[in-house]
Formats: structure tokens, sequence, C-alpha cells
């Protein structure tokens, strides 16, 4: 039997979240959204609210719940976890206008993923990234991924180094990525993610990830924007 859309309830929680999934799900529902795609949402949501409930609307606190529970998920499946995670954000925030500039600008995703990057050891990869040989557009952007981060005030060597890298590994995990995958960057990034342990570099990456997007996509200003672009509030 298949499941009724208009019968989809939010998962228990406080009132605040229930207010949030019930916003979120008639948005999904409205762009219309098949019972799987629902499922999948009430699946997650259901251990993600009873971590935030009771506690500060603030990106520390979701990003933490976050954090807890993504723990014990396989890698395979963080990409399209963190797609509902990055949904439902503004939703939990009750930010009306960062929820439709998201639908202007990212949209809701509501086919599975269809392509993800192979799997890797990252401790075999990890030291081989230094030698990489890489065709002239993926130097292209990373040369001026460097440059521009070589030209800030307060940025160490290392990290320079750090950043530089996870860069590489990215470019490197994308080359097999189809032509017709629009979201090929935000998938690598997020298939990436969970093969660094430590929460620290975990957040790091997201903010490598975010930096070097503007060369990788060669935005004409992407010295400007990665001057400009502030510490992420999520994943």
């Amino acid at each position: 039997m298949g499941l009724n859309l208009t019968m989809v309830q939010p998962v228990i929680s406080t009132p605040r979240e229930a207010e949030a999934i019930q916003a979120y799900y008639k948005l999904l529902q409205s762009k219309g959204a098949d019972p799987a795609i629902m499922a999948e949402r009430d699946a997650l949501l259901s251990e993600l609210c009873p971590l935030l409930a009771n506690q500060d609307n603030q990106s520390t606190v979701y990003r933490k719940a976050v954090d807890d529970c993504l723990a014990d998920k396989p890698a395979q499946r963080w990409p399209e976890l963190l797609t509902i995670i990055r949904e439902f954000y503004p939703f939990w925030r009750g930010d009306v206008k960062a929820v439709m500039q998201y639908a202007e600008t990212v949209g809701f995703e509501l086919h599975p993923i269809s392509w993800q990057p192979a799997v890797i050891d990252l401790q075999s990869v990890w030291p081989a990234l230094q030698s990489e040989k890489f065709e002239t557009s993926e130097l292209w952007a990373l040369n001026g991924y460097v440059k521009a981060l070589k030209a800030m005030q307060h940025k160490q060597e290392m990290d320079i180094e750090l950043r530089t890298r996870m860069a590489k590994l990215m470019l490197l995990r994308m080359r097999e990525a189809p032509m017709t995958e629009k979201n090929a960057y935000r998938i690598t990034a997020d298939a990436t993610l969970p093969l660094f342990t430590l929460k620290n570099t975990r957040h790091l990456f997201i903010n490598a990830v975010r930096e070097f997007y503007y060369f990788w996509s060669a935005h004409p200003d992407a010295a400007e924007m990665l001057q400009q672009l502030q510490p992420p509030e999520i994943l």
C-alpha cells in the first residue's frame, strides 16, 4: 500500500521541532516529494530532533547535534543525510527568509543521489596528494586558491598546506563525476567529510571546501569572495 503524503506526520518532539518539521514537510509535499523521500527524512529527523529538544536555537547547538547524530552512520550515507540536515536547518531556526533563499539558490533534493565518488582509504591517498599530477584546468583553480590564501593575513604555512591538500583531495575525487551531475562538488564534499575522524579537522575541511568552491567554479571574484567568507554555521 502506498504512503499518502497528506497523512505524513512529523516525528514526535518538542513544539519548536514539531513546528519546524511540519513546515519542512509541507514545503516538500508542495514540490512533489514522493513517499520514499518523506520516509527518509522522517527516519533521520526522528533521531536528530530529540538531540535538539530544549536546547538554545543556535548554530553551535545544531552542529553538535548533527555530529552526534552522524557518528554511527556509514560514510556512504553522509551525502544524502547531510542534504536533509542542510534543508531542515533554516526551518529549525525559524528563519523564513533563509528558507526562501535556500529554495531559490540550492533547491530541495527530491531525488535519490545517483552518483558518489569511489570509496578510498584516506591514509593511503593523503600522502600521495603531495606528488599527484593535475590537469591544467585543475591547476588553475588550485593555484588561484593557494595564491589567495597566501595573500590573507594570519594564515600559517601549515594551515595553507592543509587546506591545499584538502582542495587536491576534492579535485582527485571529482575526476570520475559524470558531466550531468550538477551537484558533484557538494556530493564529493559530503562523501569526503566522514573520512576525517577528528571533529576539528572536519570543520577545517568544511571551511576549505567553501573557500575552494569559488576557484573551482571559476568565479570572477574568487579571491574577494574568500576574504568575505565567514565560518560556516552548519555542516
